[in-house]
């Protein structure tokens, strides 16, 4: 009977660290945080990904395009493709609004969503996914919110799309697909943090903290020329306007849901070995970024970028952050339409949650209990 007394105090140890917190970490909903290293053909490393495959390509802020061409023990290595020349920016963006145009007038209106809502900010949340809405929803917000200070009306949609496998973008390709239908956005931006190390990320600037932001673009997009042009208007500009907020434009083997208009993209906001406040800090100068691509003519004929009378690149980087004590980010909520369903959504997938973890754990309790009765039958049969 001891041992079976000690099974069982084993047990509540096992069911304690699950729910005793009251968030749902222990089943957390995230993709391993194997992350991988590139490196050039001299040996140097130029990139880091959570996840690669041979035929992947990156472009550096320099506009040295790689190949990805083997993978060996978490390494990549990789060729130069070519050396590109940073696009007119002018040029660039003319293409983009005239694809827009052929939808219609542009209404500023930006739609953001995510497809991983799990992922999480392990510094700041204490964890690096969740089952339901990560910290990487914090930083959506946030988002949005920089975004309405630049004017742009944003809808964001925080359907949630779990668990996070190879179908999750199937499932958030029907969000994106209705938000398109519905709201008409110039954009879509899909908001997603990465797996990496810190070091790749974190970055400062005046003596100041920020994370890097990486565009990610789908080469299975059948569209994929229109959205690469778009993906590389944003990071010229960023480059020209913050050269330190782009690790690089990532050229994955999916499609990302990129194929609905040239204009969306995916947006890698940091790590999850990164603090939330320096995504945070980062956020007001993407905004500026974003909205100067889409409606604004700061450049001059040669495609450089002109000055602002009314907003300069200090006035960006001076923004204060949000505060974050509690966790919570300044962005507005998500539109009212959205609120009830999304919250209803949340409580139900938590709850799905709580069901399969107590049935996990009571089963493995249940099998430690039955070992330890049939240690104690073998026991007294040995002793008769």
């Amino acid at each position: 009977m001891k041992k079976i007394v000690i099974l069982f105090i084993i047990s509540l140890f096992i069911v304690i660290p699950i729910f005793g917190g009251g968030t749902f970490v222990a089943f957390a909903d995230g993709q391993s945080s194997e992350n991988y290293v590139v490196y050039d053909e001299n040996g140097e490393i130029i990139c880091e990904k959570s996840a690669i495959e041979i035929g992947d390509g990156f472009i550096t802020p320099d506009f040295n395009e790689y190949e990805i061409i083997k993978i060996e023990n978490h390494k990549g290595y990789a060729r130069l493709v070519k050396k590109r020349q940073p696009p007119n920016i002018k040029s660039q963006k003319n293409l983009a609004k005239q694809k827009m145009a052929q939808r219609g007038q542009l209404s500023k209106k930006i739609c953001l969503y995510l497809t991983h809502n799990d992922e999480s900010y392990t510094p700041t949340d204490g964890y690096d996914s969740v089952y339901g809405k990560g910290g990487i929803h914090d930083v959506a917000k946030e988002f949005q919110s920089q975004l309405n200070k630049k004017g742009i009306s944003v809808v964001l949609d925080e359907t949630l799309h779990i668990p996070h496998n190879s179908s999750a973008y199937t499932r958030s390709g029907v969000t994106a697909k209705r938000l398109l239908d519905s709201q008409r956005p110039d954009a879509m931006f899909d908001v997603h943090r990465d797996g990496v190390s810190k070091s790749y990320y974190y970055v400062t600037n005046n003596g100041e903290g920020y994370s890097k932001i990486r565009i990610v673009v789908g080469k299975s997009n059948p569209n994929f020329d229109e959205n690469y042009s778009f993906a590389q208007t944003v990071f010229a500009l960023g480059n020209s306007m913050y050269p330190f907020l782009f690790s690089d434009i990532y050229l994955g083997k999916g499609h990302y849901n990129q194929a609905l208009q040239p204009t969306d993209l995916l947006f890698e906001m940091g790590t999850y070995l990164i603090e939330k406040e320096y995504v945070m800090k980062s956020l007001p100068l993407l905004a500026n970024v974003v909205e100067t691509a889409l409606y604004q003519s700061q450049t001059d004929e040669n495609g450089d970028i002109a000055v602002d009378d009314n907003q300069t690149a200090d006035d960006i980087v001076n923004v204060k952050p949000p505060n974050l004590s509690n966790g919570e980010s300044n962005g507005n909520v998500t539109e009212d339409n959205n609120i009830d369903k999304n919250d209803n959504v949340d409580k139900v997938t938590k709850n799905n949650g709580w069901i399969v973890a107590l049935i996990v754990t009571a089963i493995v309790a249940l099998g430690m209990i039955l070992g330890a009765i049939a240690m104690v039958i073998n026991e007294k049969k040995k002793n008769r």
